[in-house]
């Protein structure tokens, strides 16, 4: 589980977005977010170091998702992690390991987590930009539905996001109700239809990549919506500086 100091920032990342609806955005703790946010940092960041493992899912033996995809670690902070814990990194090769991540079901957080610059003794906390791929069995997202109120919604869908059904092309097929695809138990199927719980939901949109008939959509009703999310996150560590 990762350790949120209060002055820290982590945010849950969409595996990615198919529908765009264009509210105003109030600044967010621990929200989620598209995947083009961390595609944007990737693409900033002068130093990238790529994990070779997972340090989560081999300390639970995970049999369900990749152990090797392991975190990516942005900012100058990463020139002091020992090499045999993985490797420096392209913009190109941390893209495609994103995207790896991302078809095998994990979904990325992304912010400054004070707890990974201590124990990868990497300096200032403000020198490293940590960036997870998060499996629902062994993970931080596996105890987000038995946590406390008050650390659990700390860990939200971004304000102006909305997971929506269309009645009329939903089957009930039950696809988005696998163990496997929402993490908080947040989609029900009731009466033939799916149903999603807004107040449990964080917008991570699995139930949307699943959906064979297309029926749930994700909408976000602000056009400044990625550039908010930018302007949040880009001040808690500097990954241009050398």
């Amino acid at each position: 589980m990762m350790y949120l100091p209060k002055d820290d920032v982590v945010a849950g990342l969409q595996k990615k977005t198919r529908t765009i609806q264009i509210g105003i955005v109030a600044e967010p703790k621990n929200v989620v977010l598209p995947s083009r946010i961390v595609e944007y940092f990737i693409k900033e960041s002068r130093y990238i170091f790529i994990m070779n493992r997972c340090i989560c899912r081999t300390s639970n033996k995970c049999k369900d998702y990749p152990r090797n995809l392991g975190c990516i670690f942005l900012g100058k902070g990463v020139l002091k992690i020992p090499e045999k814990m993985g490797r420096m990194a392209t913009q190109q090769e941390a893209l495609g390991y994103l995207k790896r991540a991302r078809e095998a079901g994990l979904v990325h957080l992304i912010g400054r987590n004070k707890i990974d610059s201590v124990w990868l003794d990497t300096g200032p906390k403000e020198d490293l930009l940590s960036i997870c791929s998060c499996c629902p069995c062994c993970c931080l997202w596996k105890m987000i539905p038995y946590l406390s109120p008050g650390v659990s919604d700390g860990i939200t869908r971004m304000p102006g996001v909305d997971v929506l059904v269309n009645e009329d092309e939903c089957v009930g097929c039950g696809a988005c109700v696998k163990d496997d695809v929402c993490f908080v138990k947040a989609i029900s199927v009731e009466a033939g239809k799916a149903r999603v719980d807004m107040g449990l939901c964080k917008g991570c949109g699995r139930c949307v990549e699943v959906c064979r008939q297309r029926a749930i959509e994700l909408r976000i009703e602000d056009q400044a919506y990625f550039e908010k999310s930018i302007e949040t996150i880009e001040p808690l560590v500097d990954v241009k500086s050398e």
